[in-house]
């Protein structure tokens, strides 16, 4: 019988924090402690079960403090304006983190790397296993094609806040040591030598285009996710995982590699 696991859900009334809801409650060994929003959600103190609509999703309440709960992980998909608050509790309780929270700053980013040397906690910006592999893979080609020009095109959702995407900025990570986020025009932008086009349409859930153009050959990679829960079940992949870890900042390689 898999290990029962008790879990906190920060941002939960935010579009991922409700995909996690509905699919941890389809898990029989993933326990919902509670919900976490910002003090003035009108959804506050209402049960998971009421918000959502899913009697599997129990009594677990939506809180707008992390203080006095206990999990053996939390999930964390809220705005950076919260998450100091989430990653002090973890380390303060000892709780492993698993964060998607993209908008971060240098210091936040900071942070999460002073964590792990208290607790488990892995950051990504996308949680797509695939996403991953072709940072991998963009790695190589920086490093076999010298010459390379690279160029980033991200679509999502007109709700979504940050531009560019944090999964942009970590494909184009992969490809620049210069790791300078600039904007140049509206909607765009250069992290060292990439260039990066931020669209928002419709309800497109994330598409990111890369185009590789090398003196001889031109190569395009395109990711699409057809809906969220790509990477909702991602991060709740991620929060079994971590569990069973030791302190320490992790990134989907481990997992890739699990």
């Amino acid at each position: 019988m898999a290990q029962s696991i008790d879990i906190i859900i920060s941002g939960v009334t935010g579009r991922m924090g409700q995909r996690l809801v509905r699919l941890i409650s389809q898990h029989k060994e993933l326990n919902l402690i509670a919900g976490i929003s910002s003090e003035d959600n009108q959804h506050v103190g209402r049960s998971l079960a009421e918000y959502t609509g899913l009697d599997a999703a129990g009594d677990a309440p939506i809180v707008s403090s992390l203080t006095g709960l206990s999990a053996d992980v939390v999930i964390d998909f809220s705005q950076p304006a919260a998450f100091n608050a989430v990653i002090d509790y973890c380390v303060m309780n000892e709780i492993p983190l698993v964060s998607g929270t993209t908008g971060l700053s240098q210091s936040q980013f900071d942070r999460i790397s002073q964590a792990g040397h208290f607790i488990p906690v892995m950051w990504a910006a996308n949680f797509s296993l695939n996403i991953q592999i072709i940072k991998n893979l963009l790695q190589i080609f920086k490093q076999k094609n010298k010459t390379g020009r690279y160029h980033i095109t991200e679509t999502h959702h007109q709700h979504k806040q940050d531009a560019p995407s944090g999964t942009a900025i970590a494909l184009a990570q992969s490809l620049s040591q210069d790791q300078t986020l600039t904007v140049v025009a509206d909607n765009e932008f250069t992290l060292g030598r990439i260039h990066i086009k931020s669209v928002r349409q419709a309800e497109v859930p994330g598409t990111h285009h890369i185009r590789c153009d090398f003196p001889h050959e031109t190569i395009d990679i395109e990711h699409q996710a057809k809906n969220g829960d790509l990477f909702a079940e991602g991060a709740i992949a991620a929060a079994q995982w971590l569990t069973a870890k030791e302190k320490g900042f992790y990134d989907l390689n481990a997992l890739l590699l699990a």
